[in-house]
């Protein structure tokens, strides 16, 4: 399932002139976009959170929050290492009401990671794990780490904090985003016994829905191999197995895919769809499922 799930498979949100991805992977944490936005031309600035939040007045509560976040960078304007270096600086000052110099020694190990060249269209992701672990990455690699939870507070809240450089980006950021509805992790139900059967992470390719089979809930089940399945499914492990392919957006529903029956191994067309009233079942349909299936969100 790793080999499909990649930064560059997920859906995708347009800002401004960029594009950042609806669900993206920093290190080994895949996180959620909660919001982007602009900055004066220079750049563009995404959150990504593995939590919820209720709007722009939890700011405050997520720059300090000791969980996986993440803030990615999209360089939109042509740039200096030292106007970047400043940049940073001058918003650290900002969002610490002129204290920032109770940080310097971090500050100048966080501006010597930097790089000491900056390109228009480079791409600077800042992760956070808990325990104030920060990772800065330019494009795909690793510039350097460091670890200061007072530091990472009065970073993020140079656009998240009660006095952010851009009250307006702070709104973007922060503003409550609806993704793509069906992305994510759906229990399978029974519909005959109400009981699930396993769950089944849903995930997009090129603009087409797939899903994988996460996890079977019976024991007896985990290292099961579908015997029945057709071509390169055969003898393979249920667990990881994709067993819907590539269904497409249609109106308000996806469909033209295909879906594999893991108890018998037949492939048939499938279709799914989300009512808006309850966007925590997802409708399921397909050749022997007896029905409309609903399957249940996993939330976190």
């Amino acid at each position: 399932m790793a080999l499909f799930i990649t930064a560059s498979s997920f859906s995708q949100t347009k800002v401004g002139s960029v594009y950042f991805n609806d669900v993206d992977m920093f290190g080994k944490s895949e996180l959620m976009l909660n919001g982007a936005g602009t900055r004066d031309k220079l750049y563009a600035v995404a959150l990504y959170l593995d939590f919820e939040v209720n709007g722009v007045e939890d700011g405050l509560k997520v720059a300090e929050k000791d969980d996986t976040m993440a803030i990615t960078i999209k360089v939109t304007s042509s740039i200096s290492s030292q106007e970047l270096k400043d940049i940073v600086r001058n918003g650290l000052e900002v969002a610490t009401d002129g204290n920032s110099y109770l940080l310097e020694n971090q500050i100048r190990d966080f501006l010597n990671i930097l790089p000491t060249q900056v390109n228009k269209f480079d791409i600077f992701r800042i992760l956070h794990t808990k325990g104030g672990n920060l990772s800065v990455f330019k494009n795909k690699e690793l510039l350097g780490k460091m670890t200061s939870t007072e530091f990472k507070n009065a970073l993020f809240k140079i656009w998240l904090g009660e006095n952010p450089v851009d009250t307006e980006l702070k709104e973007s950021l922060l503003a409550s985003y609806e993704g793509n509805p069906v992305l994510g992790k759906w229990k399978m139900v029974d519909k005959k016994t109400g009981v699930a059967l396993s769950t089944i992470q849903l995930y997009v390719i090129k603009n087409k829905v797939f899903g994988a089979i996460e996890r079977m809930l019976r024991q007896s089940e985990r290292d099961a191999v579908c015997y029945e399945c057709q071509g390169d499914d055969k003898n393979k492990k249920i667990e990881g197995l994709v067993i819907i392919k590539r269904l497409e957006l249609k109106g308000d529903r996806y469909t033209n895919g295909k879906f594999t029956n893991i108890r018998d191994g037949k492939v048939s067309d499938c279709q799914m769809w989300i009512d808006p009233d309850n966007r925590d079942i997802l409708n399921v349909k397909y050749k022997g499922s007896g029905g409309t299936q609903q399957w249940k969100r996993i939330k976190k």
